[in-house]
C-alpha cells in the first residue's frame, strides 16, 4: 500500500498553474451522507513502569495490516511495530536497544522506517520484508543518517538522507540496493539541520512527492518528481508557509497541506486540474491532509477551534469534509479521534487518539483502526 500518492508531460503540455478551487460550505459540510465506522482500539506493545502508554497508526495495506509505533513495556519511546487481525508484534531495531518506527507498509506487507544502528551513529532508513530487516544506508560514511517514509509495491523505498548531524536533509530513493538522492528545486541551504528537501510518498508508478527548497530559499515548496524530473506543484495561495505534500495515488492525486491566500494552512488535493483547498471542519482555523486512496478520498487532521485541544481527525470525500468523531458506531466516550494518517482502497483508516484532548477525553494516545460498516 503506497502512502502519502497527469503525468508530468501532461502537465508541462496544458499549461497548468496551481489554481485554488474552492472547498463547499459549511452546510454542505454538515449535510454530507456519511459511512458510519466500527472503531478498533490496536492497543500498545507494552505499558510502561514510568511514562505515559502511547501508540500511533501510520499506514494500512490491502490486507489490513498497520505499521506504526509504539512504547513496549520496558520504556516509553518509540518501537515499531506490525499489527495484523488483532496482534500486535514488534519489529525489532537494528540496534536492539535502541529505537525505531515503521512510516509504512506495501501490500506484501513489507515495512520501512528508520532504526538506531549502533549507539552512536544517526538513526538508518530500513526496510523489513518477511522477518529480515535491511540496513538500506546513508549513501555516506560514518555519522551520516537516513530515514525512510515510504515504500511502494515494486520495493521502491522514498525518505531522506543527510551526510553529518546538522547537515541539510536530502531527499532520497532507494531501488535495487541503489540510493539516488533526488536534488532540490534549485535551492541550496547553510543552516543546521535545515531541510533542502524531502520525499514522503510514491507511488506504482514510481511518482515521489514531498518538499524541496526553491532557488529563492524558504518556505518549501511541494514537488512531484518523476523520470528524472522535479517540478514545483504550487500554493493554495500564500507564500509565508511550506507547502507540503503527503501522499499520490495513482492517479498523480497527491493531498497535503498548503497555505491559502488568507495566511490559513488548509488541507489541499492536487490534481491535473490544479490545487483544491479542502477547507476546515466547523470552527476550525486549519486543516492538514496525510493520506488518500485511489478513489480520491482524504484523511486527515483538522481544528475545530482555535485550540490545540480541538483536534479531530476527519475524511473528506465527494467535495464535503467530515468529522470522524461524528460517524464511530462505537466510540467510546472518552476518546477522541484526532488524526486519520492514512486510508486503503476498502476505506479502512488508521491514526492516532488524542494526545492534546478536549475537556472530559482520555489524553492516553493509542493506535486505532476504522472499519466501514455496511
Amino acid at each position: 500500500m503506497t502512502r502519502r500518492r497527469t503525468t508530468l508531460a501532461l502537465l508541462a503540455a496544458s499549461g497548468l498553474t496551481a489554481a485554488t478551487l474552492t472547498a463547499p460550505p459549511v452546510a454542505a459540510q454538515a449535510r454530507a451522507t456519511a459511512t458510519t465506522y466500527t472503531y478498533v482500539n490496536l492497543g500498545w506493545l507494552g505499558i510502561p513502569s514510568t511514562g505515559q502508554a502511547i501508540s500511533g497508526a501510520y499506514d494500512v495495506n490491502a490486507q489490513r495490516q498497520v505499521t506504526g509505533y509504539s512504547s513496549n513495556s520496558q520504556n516509553p519511546a518509540a518501537h515499531a511495530f506490525r499489527w495484523q487481525n488483532g496482534v500486535m508484534s514488534p519489529i525489532p531495531a537494528i540496534y536492539t536497544t535502541g529505537e525505531n518506527t515503521g512510516e509504512a507498509i506495501n501490500d506484501l506487507g513489507h515495512v520501512v522506517g528508520h532504526t538506531h544502528v549502533s549507539r552512536y551513529e544517526p538513526a538508518h532508513a530500513y526496510v523489513q520484508r518477511n522477518g529480515t530487516i535491511t540496513d538500506l544506508g546513508t549513501g555516506w560514511g560514518s555519522g551520516s543518517g537516513s530515514s525512510a517514509s515510504d515504500i511502494n509495491n515494486n520495493g521502491v523505498v522514498v525518505g531522506l538522507h543527510f551526510q553529518s548531524q546538522g547537515s541539510p536533509y536530502r531527499a532520497a530513493l532507494w531501488q535495487n540496493g541503489n540510493l539516488r538522492d533526488l536534488g532540490t528545486l534549485g535551492g541550496s541551504s547553510t543552516q543546521r539541520w535545515s531541510t533542502e528537501s524531502e520525499a514522503h510518498a510514491v507511488n506504482d508508478k514510481g511518482q515521489v512527492v514531498g518538499v524541496a527548497l526553491p532557488a529563492t530559499g524558504f518556505p518549501l515548496h511541494g514537488f512531484l518528481w518523476q523520470n528524472g524530473r522535479m517540478t514545483d506543484i504550487g500554493t493554495l495561495g500564500g507564500n509565508g508557509e511550506a507547502t507540503e505534500p503527503q501522499d499520490i495515488n495513482e492517479k498523480t492525486e497527491v493531498t497535503g497541506w498548503s497555505q491559502n491566500a488568507a495566511g490559513a494552512t488548509h488541507a489541499f488535493l492536487w490534481d491535473a486540474q490544479g490545487m483544491r483547498d479542502l477547507g476546515a471542519l466547523p470552527g476550525g482555523t486549519g486543516s492538514f491532509a496525510y493520506g488518500i486512496n485511489e478513489s480520491g478520498q482524504v484523511v486527515g487532521t483538522s481544528r475545530t477551534s482555535a485550540s490545540y485541544y480541538g483536534q479531530h481527525a476527519f475524511l473528506w470525500k465527494d467535495g464535503q469534509m467530515i468529522d470522524l468523531n461524528s460517524v464511530v458506531t462505537n466510540l467510546p466516550a472518552d476518546i477522541a479521534l484526532e488524526q486519520a494518517l492514512a486510508i486503503n482502497d476498502e476505506g479502512v483508516i488508521v491514526g492516532q487518539t488524542c494526545y492534546y484532548c478536549e475537556p472530559g477525553k482520555t489524553a492516553r494516545p493509542h493506535a486505532y483502526m476504522l472499519i466501514p460498516n455496511g
